[in-house]
């Protein structure tokens, strides 16, 4: 006798079909694994940072200064002891401007975080171009007409710079800011050979020079063409007989002698 029903066999998992996986799927699949080992990173990387960022273990103990000369040393260090005990990273370029902003001498300063415990800070301080007596000291001022600093008359000699010694001279800021800035364009040849500079006008400033000669800037207006006139006319021999004792360099496409 035949059998009449035929049993069902269950279906040979050997035998199932896998398709490949496409360029697109293994696309996905590899970018879905990025991302999430980036994000993994970032996160550790946060943790890692809040760490340092709280940590005493980098807190600053040492803050080298150097640059330092109108500001005075221990004024630039006493200014800056609010970083101290502070964590390394906490302590940036902006946290140190704003310390030593109150200080006119300073322009600006370069900050280093030398880990684990050290902080260097180099200040660059603006060049003073001429003094003012001020009883026995000197005040200094920049090409800008600003005061930097008041230094006594003996450590003020060694700056080389010449006098502003008229009243009226300080006492009209148009005239001064004039005189500043005159002397602030001036070239290192012409500046240390001088004794000091005045003005009635900002039209009239006036440079006298350490061997009593003059010479008439007139405005401030180019500064370079009058210092390049200035200096081939004091490099003309002198005549002993009729010693020039001003140069007129205000109209410096036709400078006069007198």
């Amino acid at each position: 006798m035949t059998q009449t029903g035929q049993q069902h066999q269950a279906p040979d998992t050997d035998n199932v079909l896998e398709f490949p996986e496409t360029h697109d799927q293994a696309r996905r699949r590899h970018r879905r694994v990025w991302w999430i080992s980036g994000a993994g990173l970032l996160v550790l990387l946060a943790a890692l940072g809040a760490v340092l960022y709280f940590s005493p273990v980098l807190a600053i103990t040492t803050v080298k200064v150097a640059g330092t000369d109108l500001l005075a040393q221990e004024r630039a260090e006493e200014l800056l002891e609010p970083v101290r005990g502070r964590p390394l990273p906490q302590v940036g370029q902006r946290t140190v401007e704003d310390l030593l902003s109150g200080e006119p001498a300073v322009d600006t300063v370069r900050v280093h975080a030398e880990p684990p415990h050290d902080l260097s800070v180099e200040v660059v301080e603006h060049e003073p171009v001429a003094m003012v007596p001020d009883g026995g000291d000197r005040t200094l001022y920049s090409a800008a007409g600003a005061a930097l600093a008041t230094v006594p008359e003996d450590r003020a000699a060694a700056y080389q710079l010449p006098i502003v010694a008229s009243a009226a001279d300080i006492s009209d800021p148009a005239v001064f800011d004039a005189i500043t800035s005159v002397l602030g364009t001036l070239p290192e040849s012409i500046r240390t050979r001088m004794e000091s500079a005045s003005a009635e006008t900002i039209d009239s400033v006036t440079l006298t020079l350490t061997d009593g000669r003059t010479v008439l800037w007139g405005n401030p207006e180019q500064g370079a063409r009058k210092a390049q006139v200035l200096e081939a006319l004091l490099k003309v021999p002198e005549n002993e007989e009729d010693p020039v004792r001003e140069f007129d360099v205000s109209t410096p496409d036709r400078p006069v002698t007198r």
